[in-house]
């Protein structure tokens, strides 16, 4: 089970539609997911372990997993790319 992390602050409506989003196509791929949702805003500390970090502002540093930029999913720009990116890099 790979375990991905969206984090961001009061986007809360879009890291749950990327959840969904990145859900879909991890079981389109057979790629067996856990996706979790967090506001950083209530609490900076998401947990550990994760595979990969989707951040919606700039916050993490020095993680041992990738860390990518969520924009793409606020702006409606490149979401389709980006999810490919996520579940190309689960799927390694």
């Amino acid at each position: 089970m790979k375990k991905v992390l969206i984090a961001g602050g009061l986007c809360g409506a879009t890291m749950l539609m990327a959840a969904e989003k990145i859900e879909d196509a991890c079981r389109d791929r057979k790629i067996r997911v856990s996706v979790k949702v967090h506001n950083l805003w209530e609490s900076q500390y998401p947990g550990e372990g994760f595979d990969i970090i989707i951040e919606m502002f700039k916050f993490f540093e020095n993680e041992k997993c990738p860390v990518i930029n969520g924009k793409p999913f606020i702006i409606h720009q490149g979401e389709k790319e980006l999810v490919r990116e996520i579940t190309d890099l689960l799927s390694a």
